[in-house]
This record gives structure tokens, C-alpha cells and sequence, in this order.
């Protein structure tokens, strides 16, 4: 009743479902013929029923069919993605296994095939990645053959350090010579494995490690004294490469016969020249006092040629004791024992003092010294004697290396907080290298650049630069050489630092 009151108020057909009468019910009305059809008077209203057993045994057929396909698509799909994902996982897990193989190191195994497009290009690569490794490995292997048989067959000891200084390499050279096992020096400090020790007995490793050093400066090098658990001291030279990486290398070098042999030669030198010098400076002596009486008894009637031997002992004796002077000094510079003294030096009694004892030497050949020097000449701190020694050796040069008659230029500068002196002869000047340090070096000699090639007849050993510059440094100056006034000779010239007074350091 209440579906035909609803469709009887409306107009329009409804539909219901009876739940008691177990029935589907449609009702649609009826109009009375007019000329407009919607709005026509309900005349009687139309009821359809279907029985709702009907439809819902089909309804319930129908579920149940949707359900058993649903049930067998999942099935499927189910079974389906398992055999796929075998399909897939299992080129997968392949390819993880060598991953895991070539991680642990292991090259010689090649990398299965894997189909599929990705997966198949996935595994090309891994295999190309493990051939060029192992070509690399190889060529490694090969290279570290070839390090380890150089670092074993050489003679001198290698070591290598970490960061930290702590040993990671020993070649058998090394452990020999530290008298200790490869095995027990790996991962100690190196100070604790060398045991240096300087002349006070201190260990140089925090203030002057070479192997510090090398970090900075791209290597270094330095002479050490070892002492070996067995008591006995190596004196050996130790050369720090900069570091590569996390490694530093060290060669070891043993100097101890060479030390030994060293000393000995210069105890030798240094006796031999003593006690030549000691008849020297005797003779030196006995030949000035006979020259001085000679000329004063009858300076017009002296013979000519007893004239020139005499003075031809004198310069000699100057140029022996010059040579012998030049030994000491030389063997006190390498053995360390040449102190410098540091007290206010008058540089132009020390130019004044070298001319004098040269003066025989220049006069030989006919030279003369023309001094330019700065007036007042300011003092420096150091040892009269050595810096007497310095222009001697600078005039001595100068008389052997400019032709007879010439001229011997001694002159000077005062700069800021410090003074240049220089030596200038007119000899044929310097070689094209010459100018560089290794004019300075020991037993060096050098001839001029007027193609004669040789040294005068009257050349030294090669000493006299070498002790002048180490003289020089050892003042906290300077040596170098250059080309002369007007582009002909050579110009020797030092430069010292001025002494100061407390105030003016203040």
C-alpha cells in the first residue's frame, strides 16, 4: 500500500521489494486518454510480481561462480608469479654470488650468462669488470715482484713509515743493518726501532726527523747514529722521500767504515799540515828577516837576481802556507770542530791584514790593489782570523786568474742591515755555469771562458771557494759569484750582517 499511495502521488512508476509475501514488485500507472499523455487522470495502476526465490537462487549461482573464478584467476596468477619470479631471481642471485666472489678477491671465476636484455648486459659488464681486473691484479703483482727484488737485491737498507712513523715495511737490508726481525720492527715507532742518537746523547726524532722534514721540504737527508740492540753504533745516512699516499719511504745508507776511513784521513791531514806548518811559518819567518836585512845593509847594490830568489822564497813560503792553511781548515769544517767566534770585527783591518800577506803573491806578477771601501766601515759580529782568511783566498784567486799588470779591485757597500764586500780581478771571467753554486763546491776548479781551458800553473786543490763560502755562512752570510764592472773579469762578493747593539735590537 504504501508503493501504490507513492506512485499514485508522484505519478511516476516505483518498485518494492515484500519482504513477508517473499515477492518483487513493480506498479506503474495508467492515464486516461488526453492530448497530453503526462498529464492525463490515473485511471488504474499496473502491479507486476516476481518471486524472489527465483531470482536469488540464480543470484546466489552467480556469486558463487564469480567466486570460484576469482579463486582460480588468483591461483593462477599466484602460480604464475611464482614461476617468474624463479625465472628472475635466480639470474639475480648469480650475479650477487660473483658480485660477492670478485669483492673477496676471487678473479678467476667468470661471471655466469643472464638472459634477458638487462640482465644479460648486467653481466657483461661484470664480466668485462672482472677480466680488467684481473689483468690489473696481474700487472700489480708483477710490478710488486719486481719492488720487492730491487728492495731486496740493492745494498742499502729501505724502510717504510705510516703517517704516524710507525714501520710497515723492512727489506732484509735494513733489518741487518738495525740489527732486529723484519717481523718485530713492523708496526713499532721508528725511533724505538733505529735508536738514534745525536752528540749529547738526546734522540733527534721530535726537533730534527728527517722523515718530518721530507713532508715539507720533498725530502731530506741526515747523518745519524744509531746504536743497535747489541750496544754497538752504526753511523749511517738516512734520505726521506715526500710521502705517496699513507706510505714514506726511507733509504739507509752505512757510513760507518766511511766515517772510520774519513776520521783517520783527517787525523793524517791534520798532522801532516800541522807539522808542515810549524818549519813553514819557521822558514816564512828567517826568509822575511833575511829579505829585511838584505835591503837594509845596501838596498842600490843588491843583486838583482839574489833579490828575486829571496823573493821568490818568501812567495813561495806564502803559497805553501796559503795550501796547508786551506787543509786545516778544510778537515775542522768536515769533522764539525771549526767554531766561529762572535765578537765586533773591524772589516777594514781584515781587508787591510789579507792584502798585506798577498801583497808578495801579487807583486810576483806585477798587480796592483786599488781598495774603495765605505767610510766608517761598519762592524760585524765574528771570527777576524777566518774572515782574514776569506779575502786571502778571494785575493789569491784573483792573482791567479788575471794576467800580469792588472788591476785587483777590493771595494764595498753599506745596504740595510748589512755590508758588501767584493775581490774584482781582470781576468777572462767565468764559464757559462760557473756563476751557479757549483763554483763553491769542494774540489771544484774552473777554467775562464777565453778558451785556454786549464787553470793557471800555480792552481790550489779546489779548496779555497769551498772554505769561503762555509766561512761566509757560518757568519749568517753570503757568497756569489758575478761578472765584473764593464762585462770582463769576475766580481767575488760577501755580504755579512751588520752587528747590533742591544738597543737597536730592543
Amino acid at each position: 500500500m504504501p508503493l501504490r499511495a507513492e506512485v499514485l502521488a508522484t505519478g511516476k512508476p516505483g518498485s518494492g521489494r515484500l519482504k513477508a509475501a517473499g515477492l518483487y514488485l513493480s506498479v506503474r500507472p495508467l492515464r486516461a486518454p488526453s492530448g497530453d499523455a503526462s498529464s492525463g487522470e490515473i485511471t488504474a495502476l499496473v502491479e507486476t510480481e516476481l518471486p524472489r526465490g527465483a531470482v536469488a537462487s540464480s543470484l546466489a549461482r552467480l556469486v558463487r561462480e564469480l567466486l570460484l573464478l576469482s579463486l582460480l584467476v588468483a591461483a593462477l596468477a599466484t602460480l604464475s608469479g611464482f614461476l617468474i619470479s624463479r625465472r628472475l631471481t635466480r639470474p639475480v642471485q648469480a650475479l650477487t654470488a660473483s658480485a660477492a666472489r670478485i669483492g673477496r678477491g676471487d678473479l678467476s671465476t667468470p661471471t655466469p650468462r643472464a638472459p634477458g636484455a638487462e640482465l644479460g648486459t648486467l653481466a657483461a659488464t661484470m664480466e668485462e669488470m672482472r677480466r680488467r681486473l684481473l689483468q690489473l691484479t696481474s700487472e700489480l703483482r708483477r710490478r710488486q715482484a719486481e719492488g720487492e727484488a730491487i728492495l731486496t737485491g740493492i745494498v742499502e737498507g729501505v724502510f717504510s713509515v705510516d703517517r704516524d712513523r710507525r714501520i710497515r715495511y723492512l727489506n732484509p737490508q735494513a733489518a741487518a743493518l738495525l740489527g732486529v726481525k723484519p717481523e718485530e720492527a713492523i708496526g713499532r715507532f721508528c725511533g724505538d726501532v733505529l735508536n738514534p742518537r745525536a752528540r749529547d746523547g738526546s734522540r733527534p726524532c721530535d726537533e730534527s726527523c728527517p722523515i718530518v722534514h721530507a713532508r715539507f721540504r720533498g725530502g731530506a737527508t741526515a747523518a745519524e747514529h744509531l746504536v743497535r740492540p747489541d750496544g754497538t753504533r752504526r753511523a749511517v745516512v738516512i734520505t726521506s722521500a715526500p710521502p705517496t699516499e699513507d706510505q714514506q719511504f726511507q733509504v739507509l745508507r752505512d757510513e760507518t767504515d766511511v766515517e772510520v776511513g774519513r776520521r783517520q784521513r783527517d787525523a793524517v791531514l791534520a798532522n801532516i799540515s800541522h807539522e808542515f806548518r810549524t818549519p813553514l811559518s819557521a822558514q816564512l819567518a828567517s826568509i822575511e828577516l833575511l829579505r829585511d836585512r838584505l835591503l837594509l845593509q845596501d838596498p842600490d847594490g843588491l843583486d838583482p837576481q839574489t833579490r828575486d830568489l829571496v823573493l821568490s822564497l818568501e812567495r813561495g813560503s806564502l803559497r805553501l802556507t796559503q795550501l796547508i792553511d786551506n787543509l786545516l781548515e778544510s778537515v775542522r769544517i768536515e769533522s764539525g770542530q771549526d767554531s766561529i767566534r762572535s765578537r765586533p770585527v773591524a772589516l777594514d783591518e781584515v781587508v787591510e791584514e789579507a792584502v798585506e800577506m798577498t801583497a808578495p803573491l801579487l807583486a810576483q806578477r806585477g798587480q796592483e790593489v786599488e781598495i774603495e771601501l765605505p767610510y766608517p766601515l761598519p762592524a760585524v759580529r765574528g771570527d777576524a782570523p777566518r774572515l782574514t782568511q776569506v779575502f786571502v783566498n778571494l785575493l789569491a784567486n784573483a792573482n791567479k786568474f788575471s794576467p800580469p799588470g792588472s788591476v785587483v779591485r777590493v771595494g764595498g757597500a753599506v745596504e740595510e742591515e748589512r755590508v758588501a764586500l767584493w775581490v774584482e780581478d781582470e781576468g777572462p771571467g767565468l764559464p757559462g755555469a760557473a756563476g751557479s753554486g757549483a763554483l763553491f763546491d769542494r774540489f771544484v776548479r774552473i777554467a775562464g771562458e777565453d778558451g785556454a781551458g786549464e787553470e793557471p800553473e800555480t792552481g790550489g786543490m779546489g779548496l779555497g771557494l769551498w772554505i769561503v763560502r762555509s766561512i761566509v755562512e757560518r757568519h749568517g752570510g753570503t757568497i756569489e759569484a758575478v761578472a765584473g764592472s764593464g762585462g770582463r773579469g769576475t766580481r767575488m762578493r760577501v755580504v755579512l750582517p751588520l752587528e747590533r747593539t742591544r738597543e737597536e735590537a730592543a
